[in-house]
């Protein structure tokens, strides 16, 4: 199971000085390294695999480069 904080060390530990200090959580800026070693590894079998993120505002899709 591919978790976004199971291997992103620098927002692992952004999201825990965070919860010491009581704030709020931040949102992820990039993708976490397993995904996109997946996403390898699947277009190494010739199969697409897209991310893509939603922006809440006004429902734009952003295709981000892994």
């Amino acid at each position: 199971m591919l978790n976004y904080k199971s291997d992103h060390i620098r927002a692992r530990q952004e999201v825990l000085g965070t919860t010491i200090i009581g704030g709020t959580i931040p949102n992820p800026a990039d993708t976490p390294k397993s995904f996109r070693l997946l996403v390898r590894e699947i277009q190494s079998l010739a199969l697409e695999l897209n991310h893509f993120l939603v922006s809440e505002k006004n429902f734009k899709i952003y295709r981000p480069n892994l």
